[in-house]
């Protein structure tokens, strides 16, 4: 028998059973390490893509499952707008609708000293049309006012109110108040499109100074 075998066999029993344990472990890395970490890592990096697959499925079915709910809030906001929509003049309103915020201011007692309407502000699909107030009388009258402006057909806003006390009497105090009465109109499509293409000529006009500069 060969003398290593031999010297093996004659070692205590604990040196032979802590030399079996070490050859197994020795061998489960050895195989670990050469023939099954590459496919455990493998099998990880599939059990990854398998779980952000499941994710990216049950977002989709969940999309699906709410997609009619989407299109009722989208058939709802239609309609919101299109009410909307009817609440602002057109061009032809305009004039007329402004008179009668004059005439209301008449009717509730206040003098009109100024009544000027400002430039258009165009916003996408509607425009707003800024008028430069200012009037003169009492509390009442002024907040009447403003209660009769809000219940009007068409949607008119008072802003940037400034008031100022001219005269105190025994029983009233005469003021002098300036505001902004915002009003919208719809833009018709031909409205719009010449909103679009106006940056484009002032970006071609810019172009062409810049060229000729060169």
């Amino acid at each position: 028998m060969h003398p290593v075998i031999e010297n093996f066999l004659e070692r205590p029993a604990s040196h032979k059973i802590a030399f079996w344990v070490f050859s197994v472990v020795f061998i489960s890395f050895v195989f670990w390490q050469y023939f099954f970490k590459g496919s455990w890592e493998e099998w990880e990096k599939l059990q990854e893509k398998v779980e952000n697959l499941n994710v990216q499925i049950q977002e989709q079915q969940r999309i699906a499952r709410d997609l009619p709910k989407f299109r009722e809030e989208t058939a709802a906001l239609d309609k919101k707008l299109a009410a909307l929509l009817r609440e602002l003049p057109d061009k032809k309103e305009i004039e007329s609708l402004l008179k009668s915020v004059s005439v209301l201011a008449v009717d509730t007692g206040l003098e009109v000293i100024k009544f000027a309407p400002q430039k258009e502000i165009h916003r996408g699909f509607y425009a707003e049309l800024p008028v430069s107030i200012e009037l003169r009388g009492t509390f009442h009258q002024l907040a009447t006012f403003f209660d009769e402006v809000g219940h009007l057909a068409r949607v008119v806003n008072i802003r940037d109110v400034m008031i100022t006390i001219e005269m105190e009497g025994a029983r009233e105090v005469l003021i002098r108040s300036k505001c902004t009465a915002i009003t919208f109109r719809y833009l018709d499509e031909s409205e719009r499109t010449d909103n679009k293409e106006q940056p484009d000529q002032s970006k071609k006009r810019r172009r062409g100074r810049a060229a000729s500069s060169k």
